[in-house]
């Protein structure tokens, strides 16, 4: 086999040169550059719409929940309040624990520590804690008890027996208003009572929405309540301008409302938000 002349290389043996070692590596730049970008995007593209997911299935639980426990309220029970800035904004309504007819209602200027009711349900059995209230149109005749149309349950329930055998009927002894025995000072057109469970409160805390319940009956609306709060959602973005709860009370032709207006930002590089715009129906049966 002969061998090669000086100064020339067969294919085998020729190697690249400076400016081709430096197009592929440009050209491979460029394309790792394209690939990263596209990559990017769409990886930021799922973790956007992962989080609208996330907030809207979130959202809707804690507005379906809000719902029903509100529309579960005693009639008169539901207010509503804000701080200046909104930031933080609450609604409070007292659950109801039982209703029914009551039988002897000490009218003022009677004063009596036990009220006779009639109830559908013969297994309940009213608990210290519990407030009954009766004609309660204003959700201040619930919550101080100065208004003579609610009183506190009483820790003993020692009110004598009406022995008339009607398992239906019953007496609910009341604790003393201050140091004097319970009085209404009016009656209700349909005889109705109502036995109510210590409130809740629903509230807007900066970009949260907490449920605050067993911290008692207060006179003033607490904004929010001084107890810990479950978490219901977050990223909560009303303005000052937006209200999360307004209420409209009832009146002789319609239903209490309780408008539910929650805007949420789980997207904020797209500018993205979430509305929730829904009104509770609250009976009107004082």
């Amino acid at each position: 086999m002969p061998l090669p002349k000086p100064g020339h290389l067969n294919w085998y043996q020729r190697g690249v040169t400076l400016v081709e070692l430096i197009v592929v590596m440009l050209l491979l730049g460029i394309l790792a550059v394209g690939l990263t970008s596209y990559l990017r995007l769409g990886a930021g593209m799922y973790m956007d719409a992962n989080a609208v997911q996330q907030v809207l299935q979130q959202s809707r639980f804690a507005l379906e929940r809000v719902v029903r426990e509100v529309r579960a309220a005693v009639p008169g029970s539901v207010r509503v309040s804000a701080n200046a800035d909104n930031s933080v904004s609450c609604v409070e309504f007292a659950p109801l624990a039982q209703s029914g007819i009551y039988r002897d209602l000490p009218l003022y200027p009677d004063r009596r520590n036990w009220i006779g009711v009639t109830s559908l349900n013969t297994n309940w059995e009213a608990q210290p804690g519990q407030r009954l209230t009766v004609y309660a149109t204003d959700a201040s005749h619930l919550y101080a008890l100065n208004q003579g149309r609610s009183a506190d349950v009483a820790a003993v329930q020692n009110a004598p027996d009406d022995a008339d055998g009607n398992a239906h009927t019953s007496r609910v002894s009341l604790a003393n208003v201050g140091a004097l025995q319970p009085s209404f000072v009016t009656e209700s057109p349909q005889r109705r009572f109502y036995l109510a469970d210590q409130p809740v409160s629903i509230c807007r805390v900066g970009a949260e929405l907490r449920r605050y319940s067993n911290y008692g009956f207060l006179v003033a609306q607490p904004l929010p309540p001084l107890v810990s709060g479950e978490l219901l959602a977050v990223g909560l973005n009303n303005s000052s301008s937006e209200a999360v709860f307004s209420y409209s009370g009832a009146s002789l032709n319609r239903s209490a409302i309780l408008h539910l207006f929650w805007r949420f930002s789980p997207a904020v590089s797209q500018g993205q938000d979430l509305f929730f715009n829904h009104e509770v129906h609250i009976p009107n049966v004082p």
